[in-house]
């Protein structure tokens, strides 16, 4: 049986019936038949690819005999009732996706969240202070310190664990709300539809074409021509020829990159995707190793704080309230000793574990998790996350026209036949036996084989559009057509020879039919000779050339896409010799697309952004270049090399590409590889390219690309699997959001970075200050750094600080949409680190300022601002809660337009005044379970000074000359 004649049709192309409503729920699979597929081991079968096992495939009768076992018809495929699909799933698995459970996740991120080491040592505490509160006041009195703390850290895990609960609910939306969904055709019951790959069978008859993803594991049934790419475990690509003799066997994953094929289904279950999002790469590995640099300075001070402590301890030199030595015997009872030791080992713990920034890949994550919501609602999925550093990056944008630069629609709106144009088509103007071998060129010779549906046709949006115009204009019956011809082999485009072809046989005679379309460069120096609408056969002398070169050239300059056709009638026996340059041209199609609205402006957004734009497409050089003067990529007046064409490109020397690539603009009649070339010179030159691609002739260069982006979600899934974006929405001004977008967010994780190491490092410095200078032991309640043997910041004041750090701030950072301003500056070097040196100004600024305000208060506080210890405890809490507050802001301003820039941050600044009047509510309402003392108006105004003032300090960096480009030894960046 051919395989050509059984093709599904793109109407039939549904998931229908009860399966695309299926669920995993165990309660569905009812009236089973336990007796199907017991006379084989189903192990066998399912691991058949995967072994490879030609011997035991031979001994069982091949394909015939796997499919005999699996019940299973190769024209009509299975049954595809729900008994039969879920006897098959019950025996040989399910691709299915395992239901999620949210409630399970989000347990397992409390208990994560419990075993934080600064949570359990806090939690410790409590638990002692508890003991000790009761010991001391009595059960009615002595529970409610301890107790309230014990709540409020119960209350930061709970919120703690919510905000790295929401990234993956948000994950699994975009799950469901994107329709980037790999599909498949299967054959059920007799009847073709489309499905997604998770709902294939063991025992399913897929058909696969170009582009297309292997569902599952499988075997080969009959094709033609098939090739698929599978890519390693270290990135290479492997291309693979399947046939039904040497290498029958399919993978799971691999991509269809020429020929067509029927498979058998044998093992399904490799489907497994992962909810969240996967963070790997140079800008995580960057996080990382900050974290681990700030966490081993917090691990040094911390083990030279309990140095001081044992020390001062052990020579009897620490003192309590009433000024008498805390040491073992003496007067000094065995309680309090005991609450020294616990004080002593808790203080320089707690230092080592506030020391450490926050779980900067948590907040890299949540950060992700707001802009790709963002991005979903108009339409745009980010399939890997981390590209924003590249996209940061991108300095070339390379694109095609057809899809990108003009809308996907086309219309037939020329058509020769010979040397006369036929304006308004008429069948009956068209000699019937032209007419007829028209029908065959045209509705035979797809890319997508007919099926025996007579609506079939194409899915290639060129294909469909001439084959509906051929319908509609030509009269072609396409079912009569079927019954009338027998496909014996198809050719299938290439977008390197750029032509196609069909090999057919008219029913009822001895002679069989050649017949080629594709660019008229490659067609017609394959003719010898052409028709005319009189059916009439004229010799392809230079004369008719040079006019068909004319017709050609007035087509391509009003923007006109040509395909050409030929035909050759010949009989079995001479078929083998006769010459592929003895076609008859059949007819030019002349075909239009709009250009999208928004063009022009969107390529003078990039030029302002400091970003190229270059067209790459296999137009010919006349319309490629009306093309890219309309869309402002070249000047009307445009310098020679700026448009140049594939063939011209080829031939230049490494030497000569690379001194001219930057120059080149437009690339015309551009090749598969032509792409790839200019993407890896472009790489080479030190530019960061974003490739867009649409067609299976892109994944080459979408690979290769820094950063690879398709249109749409209907084209080949290989386009798909190869770019890191897809944008279902096909309009080219989207792709400022996206650069907007990678901007934005590397803008946000290097502001956050910023905010933790200022935080981080000033708490480290103080506490340790602290630490040295006090005389008194450290108490239960120290589990920071002290002051006079009384916590400046007590459990609830470190969890109030925890809550800010880890959820507040990433909220403040991130709720609001990116910049407009950033697509007005040049893109980042990506050589550059992570923590530029500007960076480092800023950092380094911000943190003397804190410690030399917080030293101020802690050490002449008393005395300056007459205040007891407890208010100036209040003080210093209140001056850093309020620094970070402001901190979390003082990275947004910009330099020029600071009020324009606050009423664009309302929510920004909401957040900020929220942690302001948490705190105020803290230190006023709250101070008996916070351990604060109240504040005056003027000592509340100190606070709002000292806090306030860093934005001064951040105008004055600003004016100090760069320090250089010097980077920490283990901060250099990787280059991906």
């Amino acid at each position: 049986m051919n395989i050509l004649t059984t093709m599904p049709s793109s109407s039939s192309f549904q998931a229908s019936g009860r399966d695309s409503g299926e669920t995993v729920d165990s309660s569905t699979m009812v009236d089973i038949e336990s007796s199907r597929f017991s006379s084989f081991d189903p192990a066998h079968i399912t691991k058949l690819v995967r072994t490879q096992d030609k011997k035991w495939l031979r001994e069982h009768g091949g394909i015939e005999g796997v499919l005999l076992a699996l019940e299973t018809d190769m024209e009509n495929g299975v049954r595809g009732d729900r008994t039969d699909i879920d006897s098959r799933r019950k025996t040989f698995g399910s691709n299915l996706l395992p239901e999620y459970n949210l409630r399970k996740t989000f347990r397992r991120l409390v208990l994560e969240a419990i075993r934080d080491p600064m949570i359990a040592v806090l939690f410790i505490c409590a638990v002692l202070s508890l003991c000790f509160g009761i010991e001391k006041h009595g059960l009615r009195q002595g529970w409610q310190e301890g107790l309230t703390k014990i709540l409020a850290i119960l209350v930061v895990v709970i919120v703690s664990s919510s905000g790295k609960f929401w990234p993956i609910t948000q994950c699994l939306e975009f799950s469901v709300i994107s329709s980037y969904i790999p599909e498949t055709d299967v054959v059920r019951s007799s009847k073709w539809q489309r499905i997604p790959i998770c709902r294939v069978l063991v025992g399913d008859i897929v058909f696969l074409k170009p582009g297309d993803q292997v569902p599952a594991d499988g075997l080969f049934i009959d094709g033609c021509s098939l090739n698929t790419e599978m890519t390693k475990t270290d990135g290479q690509i492997d291309r693979i020829e399947v046939d039904a003799h040497e290498n029958p066997f399919l993978f799971f994953g691999s991509t269809v990159v020429d020929g067509y094929a029927r498979m058998l289904v044998t093992g399904v279950g490799k489907n497994v995707k992962h909810h969240g999002i996967s963070l790997r790469g140079s800008l995580i590995d960057e996080l990382k190793i900050i974290t681990s640099i700030v966490g081993k300075s917090g691990k040094t001070v911390a083990l030279l704080t309990f140095m001081v402590f044992l020390v001062r301890f052990l020579t009897g030199k620490l003192h309590d309230d009433n000024g008498k030595r805390v040491s073992f015997g003496g007067e000094t009872r065995i309680g309090d000793v005991l609450a020294v030791i616990v004080g002593i080992v808790a203080t320089p713990t707690m230092i080592a574990l506030t020391s450490t920034p926050e779980d900067l890949v948590s907040a890299v994550r949540t950060c992700l998790a707001y802009s790709m919501k963002r991005l979903m609602k108009i339409q745009i999925l980010v399939r890997e996350p981390l590209i924003c550093h590249k996209v940061a990056s991108v300095t070339t944008v390379c694109m095609n026209k057809t899809g990108t630069l003009t809308m996907d629609s086309m219309e037939v709106t020329k058509f020769w036949q010979g040397l006369n144009s036929i304006e308004e088509v008429q069948h009956n103007l068209i000699a019937p036996s032209v007419l007829e071998l028209l029908h065959q060129g045209i509705g035979l010779n797809t890319t997508q084989p007919p099926s025996r549906s007579s609506s079939s046709s194409p899915i290639n949006s060129t294909e469909k559009t001439i084959f509906e115009w051929a319908v509609k204009q030509l009269g072609m019956d396409v079912e009569s057509l079927k019954k009338s011809c027998t496909i014996l082999e198809i050719n299938p485009f290439n977008s390197k020879n750029r032509q196609s072809g069909v090999l057919i046989s008219k029913n009822g005679d001895n002679t069989i039919h050649v017949h080629r379309k594709g660019a008229p460069e490659v067609i017609i120096p394959m003719c010898s000779h052409y028709y005319e609408s009189t059916g009439n056969v004229k010799v392809m002398n230079k004369g008719s050339l040079a006019l068909f070169e004319q017709i050609l050239a007035g087509m391509a300059e009003n923007g006109f896409r040509c395909i050409a056709f030929a035909h050759r009638k010949t009989s079995i026996r001479d078929y083998f010799t006769f010459s592929r340059q003895q076609l008859i041209l059949l007819g030019l199609v002349g075909l239009t697309n709009s250009r999208r609205s928004g063009t022009r402006g969107t390529v003078e957004d990039c030029r302002r952004a400091g970003i190229n734009v270059k067209l790459i497409t296999g137009d010919n050089k006349v319309t490629a270049t009306i093309m890219a003067t309309k869309c402002g990529i070249i000047e009307p007046d445009y310098q020679p090399g700026e448009v140049i064409d594939g063939e011209e490109f080829r031939k230049f020397s490494s030497e000569e590409r690379m001194a001219k690539i930057e120059n080149i603009c437009v690339l015309a009649r551009a090749t598969p590889d032509d792409k790839l070339l200019m993407v890896q010179s472009l790489k080479q030159k030190g530019h960061v390219v974003a490739f867009i691609g649409r067609g299976i002739g892109d994944a080459q260069a979408l690979r290769e690309a820094n950063v690879g982006l398709c249109f749409g979600t209907q084209g080949a899934e290989i386009v798909k699997a190869c770019s890191a974006i897809v944008m279902s929405c096909k309009d080219f001004p989207f792709i400022i959001d996206i650069l907007t977008w990678g901007r934005g967010i590397y803008d946000s994780v290097q502001i956050y970075t910023q905010f933790l190491l200022i935080a981080s490092f000033v708490a480290l410095v103080i506490d340790f200050v602290m630490a040295v200078s006090s005389s008194e032991p450290p108490g239960l309640s120290a589990v920071v750094a002290v002051s006079t043997g009384k916590i400046p910041f007590p459990v609830f004041q470190l969890l109030w600080m925890k809550l800010i750090a880890g959820t507040l701030a990433v909220l403040a950072l991130n709720i609001e949409k990116p910049s407009q301003d950033v697509m007005r500056r040049p893109p980042r070097n990506m050589k550059e680190p992570l923590i530029t040196a500007q960076m480092r100004k800023k950092i380094g600024a911000q943190a003397l300022y804190q410690i030399a305000i917080f030293l101020v208060i802690h050490f002449k506080g008393k005395s300056l601002f007459n205040v007891n210890d407890k208010e100036k405890d209040s003080l210093v809490l209140s001056t850093y809660i309020l620094c970070q507050a402001f901190n979390i802001f003082n990275p947004r301003l910009l330099e020029k337009n600071i009020f324009e820039e606050m009423q664009k941050k309302k929510l920004l600044l909401s957040i900020i005044g929220l942690i302001i009047s948490i705190q105020f509510i803290m230190v006023e309402l709250l101070n008996g379970f916070s351990e604060t003392a109240r504040l005056g108006f003027g000592q509340w105004g100190l606070c709002i000074a000292f806090s306030a003032a860093p934005s001064m300090v951040t105008w004055f960096v600003r004016c100090i000359p760069p320090l250089g480009n010097f980077k920490f030894p283990m901060l250099k960046p990787k280059i991906d």
